[in-house]
């Protein structure tokens, strides 16, 4: 049973339980037969005098906390008073996202260090934990979306699922290093937040039914991109014990040219002298918003070479931080539908276009050649879909497969590779599977995701059942395979077998999409800087 807990046959959502932690006891509620706390604050606040540093563990209370509710996000995106108004009912033809963040809580604070843990409600032992780092790159999102309630996944896997808030964007990866040794961590604080949560996990989680030692880290799109870079975070060394990356395989961080510039930019913005780092703490939260949006080229990011992260995290090969760390690596089919799907100028693509896009996206000497070659894979597309192909395979696509290969490279622990293929019913499936289409099943929420999949069918749980059920084997054992999978082998860069997610059946290939992956090889990773060379290789 758990600590502090009344029996579970007496647990019902108005009476809650209580479970002891490191801070002081907190209260949650029961929900389907798996216990719920939201926004446990596992540390301090973050504003003022704290900002850009380390984190620093909550203060303890007395008492019981109720935890019953999300908490607040991390600062992001626009001040409420200067964000748009939402748009007229004449507006509603328009092509819609299929994908909002839906987070429940407060709203926004620097005081945003809190997780959420459901558990089941049994008392048969110590299970799996499965850490959720959300996506919105490095600048935006939140633990408390409805996609990622831990509910479903709980209740089917018999695992501990817990989601976390962390700073994000000039809050938390803002370089001052070079500035003064006081903040040395400043571009990393993002990432220091995440190794504190997962501290908190090692010294808490036994407490709510967990595994100190069966901690699994994973997350898609940013959460991809932060669970890649803490496999060579020294700190978070021996917190966690697998990790997977959905759509998000980081091979290189920022340099420090890069970061120095957008600092420049960032005192400049909010009319500071260069080094005044009390101004910059003392500037208001959302005078810091306004003029992070304008001092980035794109988003304030982790930085290479740095106390906290000494090197990037695959490249030129896997960090050795964490060679005996199993990785599940993997991308949806054209993850590019999502952000180009509501733009009308890509709805209406012709010819012209798609040739000037793809030479944006690999070389205009190239981009003829690269065109036929995609015309000759998919004679039956449209120049839309074509590129949706080729832009999700010249980025998303490439770079898992880079990914995947170097840490195959490396003694210790295996790789494992999937493509999620699954073809979205939503608007007549023009999305094909577009970026974040695998969460919902990876969480077994179909309902809370059927935005982006369409309402359930019984197709559509076997394949929910089969990906939770691979990420929590995973999470349990470092090894996905499970009785509802064909048999999932590491991959190599020889064979690359791969497991492809789909309806209706599942099934292992030997390098999926050689040709197209092959082909954007040749033009090396999009993730070297404007301000570096661009290296080809894997």
């Amino acid at each position: 049973m758990l600590p502090g807990c009344m029996s579970t046959t007496s647990v019902n959502q108005s009476s809650g339980l209580t479970v002891e932690t490191n801070a002081g006891r907190v209260k949650g509620y029961s929900d389907e037969g798996v216990l719920v706390f939201k926004g446990i604050p596992y540390g301090a606040d973050t504003s003022g005098a704290a900002r850009f540093l380390p984190p620093s563990p909550p203060a303890p209370w007395t008492g019981i906390r109720e935890t019953l509710e999300y908490g607040y996000s991390s600062p992001q995106g626009l001040p409420a008073s200067l964000r748009p108004a939402a748009p007229p009912p004449s507006n509603s033809n328009r092509p819609r996202s299929l994908i909002s963040s839906g987070a429940t809580g407060p709203g926004t604070s620097e005081d945003c260090l809190v997780l959420n843990v459901w558990t089941p409600a049994k008392d048969n032992g110590k299970r799996p934990v499965m850490v959720w780092l959300h996506g919105g790159g490095f600048s935006s999102g939140s633990g408390g979306s409805p996609w990622y309630d831990g509910t479903h996944l709980c209740q089917r896997e018999d695992v501990v699922v817990v989601t976390i808030n962390h700073r994000l964007n000039v809050f938390g990866y803002c370089y001052l290093d070079h500035l003064d040794e006081d903040f040395a961590g400043s571009s990393s604080a993002g990432m220091l937040d995440i190794t504190l949560a997962l501290k908190w996990v090692q010294d808490n989680i036994s407490q709510f039914g967990g595994d100190p030692n069966r901690v699994m880290i994973f997350g898609e799109s940013g959460g991809g991109r932060k669970t890649s870079v803490m496999m060579a975070f020294p700190e978070a060394k021996g917190l966690f014990h697998r990790a997977a990356v959905q759509s998000g395989s980081a091979l290189r961080m920022d340099s420090h040219k890069v970061a120095a510039e957008r600092t420049h930019n960032l005192f400049k913005e909010l009319g500071l002298q260069q080094g005044d780092l009390k101004g910059l703490q003392n500037a208001s939260m959302d005078d810091l918003l306004i003029a992070s949006r304008k001092a980035a080229r794109s988003q304030f990011r982790p930085v290479t070479g740095t106390p906290y992260l000494p090197h990037h995290p695959f490249d030129p090969g896997a960090s050795d931080v964490n060679p005996d760390v199993p990785m599940l690596i993997g991308t949806c089919r054209t993850e590019l539908s999502l952000f180009m799907g509501t733009d009308p100028n890509i709805l209406s693509l012709d010819e012209a276009g798609l040739l000037r896009m793809t030479a944006g996206l690999t070389s205009e000497p190239e981009a003829s050649s690269v065109v036929d070659a995609y015309k000759r894979i998919y004679p039956v597309a449209d120049p839309t879909e074509i590129l949706y192909r080729i832009g999700t395979d010249r980025g998303y696509f490439l770079d898992s497969t880079i990914q995947a290969a170097r840490k195959a490279d490396q003694p210790g622990a295996s790789a494992y590779y999937y493509t999620f293929n699954r073809h979205t019913p939503v608007e007549g499936g023009r999305y094909i599977t577009p970026h974040a289409s695998e969460i919902p099943f990876v969480f077994h929420n179909l309902d809370e995701g059927a935005n982006i999949g369409g309402a359930p069918t019984l197709s559509s749980n076997k394949l929910a059942d089969q990906v939770s059920g691979a990420w929590a084997a995973f999470a349990r054992t470092g090894n996905p395979n499970h009785a509802g999978l064909p048999d999932w082998p590491a991959y190599d860069r020889e064979n690359r077998l791969s497991m492809i997610l789909d309806e209706p059946e599942c099934q292992v290939v030997s390098d999926p999409r050689s040709e197209e992956r092959e082909l954007m090889l040749s033009f090396g990773s999009q993730q070297y800087g404007e301000l570096e060379p661009t290296p080809t290789g894997t």
